[in-house]
């Protein structure tokens, strides 16, 4: 994978495919679905501990 400011040329690009992409967006979703799911964790037993 290409850095964050590196270009792509043309060919480049058509080597990255919709199924990578697919791949790709599905991964960073996932990511933050699982990121989001253990915040929400993490307040639920902080919130636990002040009560107890």
């Amino acid at each position: 994978m290409l850095g964050r400011h590196q270009r792509t040329t043309a060919k480049e690009r058509t080597l990255v495919t919709s199924e990578f992409r697919q791949a790709h967006s599905f991964h960073t979703h996932e990511k933050r679905r699982l990121k989001r799911a253990m915040n929400k964790r993490m307040r639920q037993a902080l919130k636990h501990e002040a009560v107890t």
